[in-house]
């Protein structure tokens, strides 16, 4: 375990909130769907910061976060093991944070802003067909597209601002970005085109999420978004998902609703599978290094905290 995850860990349990989050009745109803994580395997020591997902012809990639080398790694079948780690050429992880994918592309954003000090961002796009025929230990050509949030009010102070970004995914091929608010707990939606050159995006919304986002995946079947986060209490830390339907490129927030997830964590990464949600969790103080699966036809549930 790396000091920057000991510490973030330590964070989680010891900042102070008032209390738990508070969801609208419209969205929570009168009970909370308890979503419990089924581990499928413990990651290996190579990627226990792992902080994105991606899928492709049945086996998952993943990345590492800040610190790390600028690697993507295919996992074995089982999840256990790496075999293959590929290097994006020019490629620098200041703070990788988010994996999103299209039909010909797998795109890593290099968003991670902890202390707000950060004006421009990355996005790296490499061609799955590269990344298919590479064997492990090669090289690939990719792209890099530099982005920032232009409305933003900058602020420098380490997880006391508005403006960390960890979470991504490919909505009618473009990628949809959504803001780590640590201040407001709230999360700002911005839309980036990956076929363009450097672009200045402006929010297309700022939702009340009641927590830290960290990952966001959306399924093109169901028209369903999924947004992966945690909250920061006094003495521990809540997982949760919000799983919001997308009509006509547009989410409707009115009827998004709110889940706990269990076992607690460091959560970084969601990737919907047949319906179901594959989640993978950074070592912290919280737990080991995994891959989970929630199966979502199996919730139990429970009554909301007291508001």
């Amino acid at each position: 375990m790396t000091a920057r995850s000991w510490l973030l860990g330590l964070l989680l349990l010891l900042t102070a909130c008032s209390s738990d989050p508070i969801i609208p009745p419209a969205q929570a109803d009168a009970m909370s769907r308890i979503l419990e994580v089924e581990r499928i395997a413990l990651l290996p020591e190579e990627v226990m910061e792992t902080s994105g997902l991606a899928e492709r012809h049945g086996r998952l990639w993943t990345i590492n976060d800040s610190g790390n080398r600028p690697l993507l790694y295919r996992l074995s079948e089982d999840g256990r093991e790496i075999d293959r780690r590929i290097r994006p050429l020019g490629a620098i992880n200041v703070d990788w944070e988010a994996l999103a994918q299209d039909e010909t592309h797998l795109h890593i954003l290099d968003c991670g802003n902890n202390r707000g000090n950060r004006d421009w961002l990355q996005l790296y796009s490499v061609r799955w067909q590269d990344l298919d025929a590479a064997p492990d230990g090669a090289s690939v050509p990719a792209t890099r597209i530099n982005f920032r949030f232009a409305d933003a009010e900058r602020v420098v102070r380490l997880h006391d601002h508005d403006n960390d970004c960890e979470a991504a995914t490919v909505v009618d091929g473009k990628i949809w970005i959504f803001t780590k608010n640590w201040a407001d707990t709230h999360t700002r939606h911005y839309i980036l085109d990956p076929k363009k050159p450097d672009q200045e995006l402006v929010s297309q919304g700022r939702y009340p999420v009641h927590g830290l986002i960290t990952a966001a995946d959306y399924d093109a079947e169901t028209g369903m978004l999924v947004l992966l986060g945690y909250t920061v209490r006094r003495f521990s830390s809540r997982a949760f998902v919000w799983t919001v339907p997308v009509n006509e490129g547009a989410f409707d927030w009115e009827v998004a609703q709110y889940h706990v997830v269990e076992p607690p964590g460091q959560w970084e990464a969601v990737l919907w599978q047949q319906g179901d949600l594959l989640l993978t969790r950074e070592r912290s103080i919280l737990g080991d290094t995994q891959l989970g699966i929630i199966r979502m036809d199996q919730p139990r549930v429970e009554p909301l905290p007291e508001r």
